[in-house]
């Protein structure tokens, strides 16, 4: 038995014998008629202002943006019924009507402007993001945008959901976040730490109103207590399942299962700086020649992704790809070793007596990331490439990565969450991004993200981003691995449940209890 199939087998023996203490438990009262109970994997922070928990608020539609993405990622209108690219640089958005915030404040494009200025000034993230020079006021309900230089990508960005626009009293007198007030399907209720999180319907919503009249979002970190707590009717919905449990679930009438690709990839970011042995590029597309992402998400994941050639997703049409997506090759990835001055002495790759050794770092918070991670060791490790894996939290993994102490960390992004490239291409990879802690520089890279994001669609948009993406692919920074299928599951009496493919949209509003 390989390596690789001893990890897999020790994995799967593990979830299998917790999918069994699973089968039979003891059944709990049903959840109220009209509240939703929803068990997450991330906490719910509402009044926390950061990028990761803002996202909750455009999760729970506690807050609206002024663009928002259908089911198939087009754009179409949130808070904004219009928009116009008047010249340039300069964008005017038109508010809908007798929209009110859940404090009774009415929304105008000064509302607007104040939000979006508050979110810049306390999320440095968005500023890179939103590339604004200055905003006014051209009419009541007419917000002017004006761009740092010609910005095409801008309401693609403005569906992010840190763009969420929050009423003023979401804000202290010092202009600091003290709750979020927004003018959502959902208002915000009570938060207990480390507990849950309550959201109640607003009935002065612009939109259609929620059949429910709750949500409660409850936090159970534990992958398989989150499936045990749906079983026992505990809660009504979880999302985030074990591979090993969807099988499972999906057997039981009692239970529907959701399942569909979205937004989101997992992925091997190589450290390209000077205390690694990836600074080499022939080493970063060897690694790319030898790992068979096909028998990661067979072999580790249970079928339950989509193995990852190319950087982007293949169900998003308007996402460009290079000329050439990896494959598997080992007689490519053997001549590029050699050729770095490598060779196999019993099997293992070595080079001035030392073997070639890779730390693997990444994160155990994500249901399916120790898998992967350790699915990658193995197969490194069975073509002749030694691995170091360590597993972290997500602040402790990112300490070792922003001080270079690795050679490569496991990650995932949602590349397509806006469905515009320029989100994860130009805040991770650039060169002055303050996310690419790879060590990774490529002027030409930079040069064709810097220009796409000013370019409206067609071909001179296309070919830009095509050329930046060859450049990813050529000069390899990253090992694409699987690319994210969301599964789900619900009791049987939820009706409405659409997984989106933001990957961050829960769409509760739409939902019922029969």
């Amino acid at each position: 038995m390989t390596i690789f199939r001893k990890t897999l087998c020790t994995f799967a023996f593990a979830t299998l014998a917790i999918g069994a203490i699973a089968t039979a438990p003891q059944k709990a009262a049903a959840t109220e008629q009209d509240t939703l109970v929803v068990g997450t994997m991330w906490e719910a922070l509402p009044l926390a202002m950061q990028p990761r928990r803002s996202r909750f608020f455009n999760e729970s539609e506690i807050l609206d943006t002024l663009v928002k993405l259908d089911y198939d990622l087009n754009t179409i209108p949130g808070l904004a019924t219009s928009w116009e690219r008047v010249s340039p640089t300069v964008w005017h958005f038109n508010l809908r009507e007798n929209v009110v915030f859940h404090d009774g404040t009415k929304l105008d494009a000064g509302a607007v402007k104040y939000s979006l200025e508050r979110v810049i000034a306390l999320l440095p993230y968005a500023a890179d993001l939103l590339n604004i020079k200055q905003m006014s006021v051209a009419e009541p309900l007419v917000l002017a945008i004006e761009t740092n230089e010609p910005f095409a990508a801008l309401p693609n960005q403005l569906t992010d959901a840190i763009t969420g626009i929050y009423a003023k009293a979401s804000f202290n007198d010092a202009g600091e976040f003290v709750k979020p007030v927004g003018t959502g399907p959902w208002k915000f209720e009570e938060y207990r730490k480390q507990d849950r999180t309550i959201v109640t319907r607003f009935d002065g919503y612009w939109g259609e109103k929620p059949a429910l009249s709750k949500v409660e979002y409850r936090f159970i970190p534990d992958h398989n207590s989150r499936t045990l707590a749906l079983e026992a009717g505990e809660v009504d919905f979880i999302d985030n399942m074990l591979p090993s449990d969807v099988a499972r679930l999906s057997r039981d009438e009692n239970f529907k299962v959701y399942s569909k690709p979205i937004a989101g990839l997992y992925y091997g970011a190589f450290n390209a700086g000077d205390k690694s042995p990836l600074s080499d590029v022939r080493l970063r597309q060897a690694v790319n020649a030898l790992v068979d992402r096909d028998l990661i998400v067979k072999g580790a994941l249970d079928g339950i992704g989509e193995p990852a050639w190319d950087f982007f997703g293949p169900q998003f049409g308007w996402a460009p790809k290079a000329d050439a997506p990896f494959k598997l090759d080992t007689g490519l990835a053997t001549s590029l070793l050699n050729d770095a001055g490598y060779e196999q002495n019993d099997g293992k790759w070595e080079k001035d007596g030392a073997p070639l050794t890779l730390r693997i770092l990444s994160y155990s918070s994500r249901t399916e990331m120790p898998a992967i991670t350790e699915a990658l060791a193995a197969l490194l490790n069975q073509n002749g490439i030694a691995t170091d894996v360590q597993m972290y939290t997500w602040e402790g993994m990112l300490d070792l990565v922003k001080r270079g102490e690795y050679d490569i960390s496991v990650v995932f992004w949602t590349p397509e969450m806006t469905g515009h490239p320029d989100l994860h291409l130009k805040s991770q990879f650039h060169s002055k991004a303050g996310l690419n802690y790879q060590f990774w520089n490529n002027a030409g890279f930079d040069e064709a993200v810097d220009t796409g994001r000013t370019l409206s669609p067609g071909a001179e948009k296309d070919e830009t981003y095509h050329r930046a993406m060859n450049i990813l692919h050529d000069d390899a920074p990253i090992i694409p691995l699987v690319h994210k299928v969301s599964v789900g599951a619900s009791a049987k009496d939820v009706e409405g449940y659409r997984i989106h493919p933001s990957g961050f949209f829960y769409d509760f509003k739409s939902v019922s209890k029969d």
